[in-house]
């Protein structure tokens, strides 16, 4: 992927963990390449083993009833026949766990940049990823669309596990595949390099979920919905619904063949056939913990496992959306969006509810304007720029916030405060602090503001929120973390 960027390490590895997902490369070597390659070739390849495995039952069939003098060459014919199934099926088997592979090492990437070796530490690593996403994706850019298109299945996986976290420590998960194995003392991994059972058993199935909700799309015939016979629509076009239902169907259809036959289980590396056993158990009972999170996701009910990935897809599309219009302004009403569809049972109400405490009214990495507490009450002649920063806010409409702005008159305040509602200025109250400011001197120091933090435009304070893209887009402006 192609960008202007001034990255710093972590924002490399960010962008190089966005292209093992998905990416358009010459390579075709991203997850959702390989899976459009498995879509286009899956057909021939089932006709190929086809052929190879009638190829050898005629061989053999012939062969038993052939005279002695053809016995030999009916025999070369059977090895023959043989040999091309079996180097027919290792070549599929070996794509297949290319496949693996490619899914695997992502999960173990998410997972490297998103837990640590307790909550603390896991919601700072998650936090970050997540803002680090959304400042990343501009809202102005004429790829807008295939950006958001590249960030959501990543964005979505770390909302997931997360939501995963809130509801088992609040008791909303009934699920027992989940809860038999989770233990609060165990949950992470206290050594860098190794995985917790937990991670292996529940915290990478749910990240396969989440990447592979929506990877029927790669089918040909839902490209063909997507992008016209000859690849000339719009697929990120309103569709009609009839379109879109007809495209939901194929997609989860599409889905569950893929993680069946496109990725199956991880081969064993061994010769003991208990151990392989086992090995193969643990495999298959992941891979039906993740299928039946994709069917439950379909239409969730109140206690469903499926909330775990549903309620992150809707937040995702509406943060990252990929409508053909997009008002950065709306971003705060995702909130109404949630509690609309739980409202309507479309996901479950207490796992909304721990969502939202998850992630508050403001998205992560969205910039905020706000006035100095202590100042409430008085006429005020400054405002200044913040940052959400953090995952479960003290409440949702009060964000945890990096300070950005740079002035004397909060110099000696911590980086990172809890921003309250009387001084958010997306709110309306707070912007009565300052009604005495002339529109001469507004604009004098949304000036000031500007050069400060290297900005070309920021917003009136009646807008009440900022887009950092330009401004984290600076190398030495992405240690919000520190």
């Amino acid at each position: 992927m192609t960008t202007n960027l001034s990255d710093s390490d972590y924002t490399r590895s960010v962008q190089s963990l966005i292209n093992q997902i998905q990416q358009n490369s010459t390579r075709k070597d991203s997850f959702f390449e390989l899976a459009q390659i498995y879509y286009t070739s899956c057909q021939a390849d089932a006709g190929t083993l086809r052929t190879c495995q009638a190829n050898l039952k005629g061989a053999e069939e012939y062969l038993e009833t052939v005279s002695e003098s053809k016995r030999e060459y009916a025999q070369k014919q059977v090895k023959k026949f043989a040999r091309e199934l079996k180097d027919e099926e290792q070549k599929q088997t070996n794509d297949r766990q290319l496949r693996y592979k490619c899914l695997a090492n992502i999960c173990v990437n998410v997972l490297r940049l998103t837990e640590g070796k307790n909550l603390q530490q896991t919601n700072l690593k998650s936090s970050k990823l997540l803002a680090t996403l959304f400042m990343l994706s501009s809202t102005e850019s004429s790829n807008r669309q295939q950006m958001h298109h590249l960030y959501k299945p990543l964005y979505k996986a770390v909302l997931s596990l997360r939501l995963l976290d809130k509801m088992l420590l609040e008791g909303k998960l009934n699920n027992t595949y989940i809860t038999s194995r989770f233990d609060s003392n165990t949950r992470f991994s206290q050594k860098a390099g190794s995985y917790s059972q937990f991670q292996l058993d529940v915290a990478i199935p749910v990240i396969i979920a989440a990447l592979l909700q929506d990877i029927g799309m790669q089918h040909p015939e839902a490209q063909r919905l997507l992008k016209g016979a000859d690849s000339s629509q719009d697929e990120f076009r309103v569709l009609e619904k009839e379109t879109r239902t007809i495209l939901l169907i194929i997609n989860h259809e599409q889905t569950q063949d893929f993680l069946t036959n496109g990725i199956g289980i991880s081969k064993y590396e061994g010769d003991d056939p208990e151990k392989k056993q086992r090995f193969e158990k643990k495999q298959l009972n992941r891979m039906k913990f993740v299928s039946g999170l994709l069917l439950d996701a379909v239409k969730p009910s109140e206690n469903s496992i499926g909330n775990i990935i549903k309620i992150p897809q809707i937040y995702s599309s509406f943060v990252l959306s990929t409508k053909p219009t997009y008002r950065f302004l709306d971003l705060p009403n995702v909130v109404t969006v949630l509690n609309n569809s739980a409202k309507h049972a479309f996901i479950c109400s207490q796992a909304n509810e721990c969502f939202i405490q998850l992630v508050g009214y403001f998205p992560l990495g969205l910039g905020v304007l706000y006035v100095q507490p202590h100042d409430i009450g008085e006429k005020l002649n400054n405002y200044f720029y913040g940052i959400v920063t953090r995952l479960s806010p003290e409440h949702p409409k009060t964000p945890t916030c990096r300070r950005i702005s740079i002035s004397k008159d909060i110099s000696d305040n911590p980086k990172d405060f809890t921003l309250l509602e009387s001084n958010n200025l997306f709110f309306d109250t707070p912007k009565h602090c300052l009604d005495e400011m002339s529109p001469e001197d507004l604009v004098t120091l949304r000036n000031t503001h500007m050069r400060q933090l290297n900005e070309t435009k920021l917003p009136e304070i009646n807008e009440g929120f900022w887009n950092p893209h330009h401004y984290f887009s600076i190398s030495k402006h992405q240690i919000l973390w520190d």
